[in-house]
């Protein structure tokens, strides 16, 4: 397996997946590479050398739908995410100028989510849970770590009726629990957290959360998040 060489760079082969991951160890006649996120280093784990395909087309010229392929510049313009938020009318600046870096975690329209009015059953609702902090775990796979951070939570909602965003708070917490699987962050306490403070977005069809995080520094805030 001569493409398989530690420090190359590893993406899914589906369109549909932006993982991008890093060959850490792996001697040729081994069953197994050692790999890691490409963006974060965590996340190391044993994969089959199976998954990691010489390239993402098939001998027969169609693209694979499973697996890793090397990296290059027609795959990377695919599955690359650019986290860093631009303001403009569809993405407004929730943070108002505020300094720090800011991130976008935007999950896919349709999901089925958590209201606190809802009275599920509780193998319901921890289905539904899991879903979303999974969907929120795959979309955050770009954003690097993060020591603290203001999170603004803001609900697309698929009309324009009233609402009260603050009763879909199950459902973002359910997608903040996604961020420290990711290992966005390393825990979701009072000294690493301000929020999620919960607003209401456009109108998307199906609706969707979208998560807006700020960076949080001492330089930028001046208070000590622990106290």
């Amino acid at each position: 397996m001569t493409h398989i060489k530690p420090g190359r760079i590893f993406v899914a082969c589906d369109p549909r997946d932006s993982i991008r991951i890093r060959i850490e160890q792996y001697k040729p006649g081994d069953m197994r590479a050692l790999v890691a996120d490409a963006a974060t280093g965590r996340r190391r784990r044993l994969m089959l050398i199976s998954a990691l395909h010489a390239s993402a087309i098939t001998n027969a010229g169609v693209r694979r739908r499973s697996g890793y392929a090397p990296e290059t510049a027609e795959l990377s313009t695919t599955a690359a995410i650019r986290p860093v938020v631009v303001p403009s009318d569809e993405h407004p600046d929730w943070f108002e100028g505020m300094p720090g870096r800011q991130f976008r975690v935007a999950l896919p329209p349709r999901l089925t989510l958590l209201n606190s009015n809802q009275r599920l059953h509780h193998h319901q609702r921890a289905e539904i849970t899991r879903v979303l902090r999974r969907a929120a775990w795959a979309a955050s796979r770009a954003v690097p770590h993060l020591e603290r951070v203001h999170i603004i939570g803001v609900l697309h909602p698929e009309d324009r009726q009233r609402r009260d965003p603050a009763n879909w708070y199950p459902s973002f917490k359910a997608c903040i629990d996604g961020l420290v699987d990711q290992g966005v962050l390393d825990d979701d306490d009072h000294t690493r957290v301000v929020g999620p403070d919960m607003r209401m977005g456009h109108v998307v069809e199906g609706a969707r959360l979208v998560l807006h995080i700020r960076d949080l520094t001492s330089a930028d805030t001046g208070v000590d998040l622990r106290k």
